[in-house]
């Protein structure tokens, strides 16, 4: 079954070039010029992610994000022609997975579609979740009892340590941006420091799994964080 991508903004040129930059055999992309147009769209078919730019003629591209995030659990990436830190803010406030000012990089705006794409796809399979997670003859990770051990030692963990490392491992050997683990881990807290945030709940989870031989949570500078399975031998 091929993938759906929703865009929905008034800019003509930008939904044309980001649909044919896209669009693939295993894609399909379709356009709304208009919010009634989109909003009608996304409510009648099965997307994996929403591409929009929040600042929109007829509406308030907030409140928009904010009913289709309610609506629906799909990824949406913003495209916003209104620059500043507080806009930034208030967009994830909103429900955005990633966020981009125009003008933006076309390669990058199409991998962190991608990446969303594909990390929807995944956390879809419900069945995939309820696995648990062995790496190596050190790591075990449950997410039915939440527990995780260490050389079969627990792991004292709190809900958000876990949360964030099954995420990671669930993952593993994919990059995942700092904005993606906020989306999937924390949802739609509040918070003005989402880098200060992960960064924190990182740290505390690599002093937790210090007695491990190896770092299973690895930096890839400028993005965010990959976990290193078995058989990485950690470089990029």
């Amino acid at each position: 079954m091929k993938k759906k991508v929703l865009i929905i903004d008034d800019d003509l040129n930008v939904c044309r070039q980001i649909k044919y930059s896209l669009q693939n055999e295993t894609t399909d992309v379709y356009y709304a010029l208009s919010v009634h147009d989109g909003l009608k769209s996304f409510m009648e078919q099965q997307y994996c992610l929403v591409i929009m730019d929040i600042v929109l003629s007829e509406a308030d591209g907030h409140e928009l994000l904010t009913l289709m995030r309610q609506a629906k659990p799909i990824p949406v990436l913003v495209l916003s022609s209104k620059p500043g830190n507080e806009n930034k803010v208030r967009t994830f406030r909103a429900g955005a997975h990633a966020y981009m000012e125009k003008p933006y990089e076309l390669e990058e705006c199409l991998a962190q579609a991608e990446a969303l794409m594909q990390l929807y796809v995944e956390l879809a399979d419900k069945e995939k979740r309820c696995y648990t997670l062995v790496f190596g003859k050190e790591l075990m990770i449950d997410p039915l009892k939440r527990t995780a051990t260490l050389r079969g030692e627990p792991l004292n963990l709190t809900k958000k340590e876990f949360e964030l490392l099954f995420c990671l491992a669930s993952h593993a050997g994919q990059v995942l941006s700092r904005e993606q683990l906020y989306s999937q881990v924390w949802e739609n807290d509040n918070t003005y420091d989402v880098n200060g945030l992960i960064k924190a709940h990182i740290k505390a989870l690599r002093k937790k799994l210090t007695s491990a031989n190896k770092e299973y949570i690895k930096n890839v500078w400028g993005i965010g964080y990959r976990f290193i399975d078995e058989d990485d031998d950690g470089r990029f």
